[in-house]
């Protein structure tokens, strides 16, 4: 973006109160602000001391001429310039050469004129160590606060820095990264000094000096904090949502824990309660019976079912007991009813002779044993 674009807005208000206002460039280069100003209908004239440079301007009938910008400056008379700039010069001069071109471009302005002075802005990390010493006629970088006091110093009414040739998209970037904080900012800036005058040709530059221009290192760095800080409050967020889940899946084992062991405790009452005791021989003899149509030794196994019932049938005590607890399993009372070849669960004459366990099978003799044991537990315990 060259001057023309962003000095504009100045140059317009200049000629609001001037009509074809006189300009001198310091160091005008191949004349491309000349030629803005041509354009403009303005009078302006070019100095520089390279020939190769005037050469340029020649070719396009540009008013310029060869010479020591700062010597000339010192022989233009009081109040005869609308505008003096001095576009990449200032990083050339020596401080008291810098301060030489200001006091007198206060001096030969206009009331209202405008001195204006670009350079490389060493507020680009990467501008100020490495690209600014590529031209070894380069003194040393200035930054933009040193530059813009030299005016007010030396009298000038208002200044601004206008910082240059940014890009769009990191300009609009919320999120830079540390390499755009290093190689960012604005690489170029103006200063723009007015000379004093009436508030009525003042208020004519009004917007364009409270304009904003440029990205500078300040606002890069706050936004490359506010993005790590946006990103570590992100992960924390995470993290915390991850412990919450954590969290719950653990009171969640812990219930299931609970629950198990209260499982475990109600399994190990029953076992240890005397329906249990009870119960169990009779679910023996359900599984027997559920077996008697498949079993090869079904007729022994019937046997043992029948002396069992004789054996229940003689004692009324276990008798009602076994009849009570067969009604809370009536699959299993219908199935020993069948065995016994449809008559009483509990037959009054109990079979003949002893009863013979030796053609049974390991699980039946079993079965029987544990009924027999189980039986004799409870007479010893009436006893």
């Amino acid at each position: 973006m060259g001057p023309s674009c962003y000095l504009r807005p100045f140059y317009l208000a200049v000629k609001d109160y001037l009509s074809c206002p006189p300009a001198i460039d310091l160091g005008c280069g191949r004349g491309e602000w000349l030629e803005f100003l041509l354009d403009e209908a303005c009078s302006p004239l070019g100095i520089d001391q390279d020939e190769e440079m005037l050469q340029s301007c020649r070719e396009r009938s540009l008013p310029a001429q060869q010479g020591d910008g700062v010597a000339y400056l010192a022989t233009l008379p009081d109040e005869s310039q609308a505008v003096v700039s001095a576009f990449h010069v200032v990083e050339h001069l020596s401080f008291d050469q810098l301060r030489t071109v200001v006091s007198s471009a206060l001096r030969v302005l206009k009331p209202g004129g405008l001195l204006i002075m670009e350079t490389p802005n060493p507020e680009n990390i990467v501008v100020a160590t490495c690209n600014f010493w590529l031209d070894p006629t380069h003194l040393r970088p200035i930054p933009p606060q040193l530059l813009s006091f030299l005016p007010e110093y030396y009298g000038f009414v208002r200044t601004k820095i206008l910082r240059l040739q940014e890009s769009k998209e990191l300009a609009a970037n919320e999120s830079p990264t540390l390499n755009d904080v290093l190689r960012g900012a604005s690489p170029d800036y103006a200063v723009v000094a007015q000379k004093a005058a009436p508030n009525e040709t003042l208020v004519l530059f009004d917007r364009a000096f409270n304009q904003e221009y440029g990205l500078s290192l300040n606002i890069l760095a706050e936004r490359y904090d506010g993005s790590i800080s946006a990103r570590a409050t992100q992960a924390e967020a995470r993290a915390t949502q991850a412990e919450a889940r954590a969290t719950q899946a653990e009171a969640r084992a812990t219930q299931a824990e609970a629950r198990a062991t209260q499982a475990e405790a109600r399994a190990t009452a029953l076992l240890n309660s005397t329906s249990s005791r009870f119960t169990t021989p009779l679910r023996c003899l359900g599984s027997v019976a559920r077996g008697l149509r498949a079993n090869p030794w079904k007729s022994g196994a019937k046997s043992l079912i029948q002396h069992a019932a004789s054996y229940i049938r003689r004692r009324p005590w276990l008798k009602k007991a076994s009849l009570t607890l067969l009604n809370w399993f009536p699959g299993l009372r219908s199935r020993l009813f069948r065995v016994v070849s449809g008559a009483t669960m509990l037959p009054d004459q109990p079979p003949s002779g002893p009863v013979v366990v030796a053609h049974l099978t390991p699980y039946a003799r079993q079965i029987y044993a544990n009924l027999k044991t189980a039986i004799e537990r409870h007479q010893k315990g009436n006893s």
